[in-house]
């Protein structure tokens, strides 16, 4: 045990509580022992259940309403970009919550760790940053995950693995979506080789 007097104590674990406000309810590990306080005070505020350990070095306030498992999980995978149904959701493409979320990574990264967590899907390492974007979730936090074009071009490329229900759903709300950039979406398809495609799906959605 870390030996400190009491007003340090009080000083650390305000210094603590400041930071958690200021991150709407979340810190980690990382922020404090950059803050130049010992990782012990989190351990402590844990049992004295001033805070929550969510995942291995991120902690969460329990009285905040901002419990996120998006941004958590990302917080410690920051090599996983949401993707596939998890991004259409993230994008208001489907109104169906997935029921696995869905990330992408370079192909050879290891997934052992998440594999039970989330589905995974493996991308060339030229393709791993297309279309990666900042989103904000449900809850209000900023994940990275494939923007809408993006998204759209994995689901074409492997539209036997889709649920055609959701499928479709989704690119007719896409069409509708005043966001959307039909350039950048031909230019992302030239890139993945499914123009063609992709071309033939927009022209039957404008009929």
């Amino acid at each position: 045990m870390v030996k400190v007097t009491a007003n340090q104590k009080i000083t650390n674990i305000s210094a603590i509580k400041e930071i958690v406000k200021k991150n709407n309810g979340i810190i980690t590990a990382k922020e404090v022992s950059s803050a130049g306080i010992d990782s012990w005070y989190l351990t402590s505020m844990v049992k004295n259940n001033d805070l929550e350990r969510v995942a291995r070095g991120v902690y969460f306030d329990s009285n905040s309403n901002n419990y996120d498992e998006l941004y958590f999980f990302q917080l410690r995978n920051k090599a996983c970009i949401y993707s596939y149904q998890t991004a259409l959701y993230l994008h208001n493409l489907t109104d169906r919550m997935p029921f696995i979320n869905e990330v992408t990574v370079c192909q050879g990264y290891n997934t052992w760790r998440i594999k039970n967590d989330v589905e995974v899907h493996q991308i060339r390492k030229e393709w791993y940053k297309i279309g990666v974007t900042r989103v904000r979730t449900i809850i209000g936090n900023y994940v990275m995950s494939c923007d809408m074009e993006r998204t759209i071009c994995d689901l074409v490329r492997n539209r036997r693995r889709q649920d055609s229900e959701i499928f479709s759903k989704a690119l007719r709300a896409y069409v509708r979506n005043p966001n959307k950039n039909v350039h950048r979406l031909r230019e992302y398809a030239k890139q993945f080789g499914i123009l063609l495609q992709v071309d033939d799906i927009l022209e039957i959605l404008d009929e």
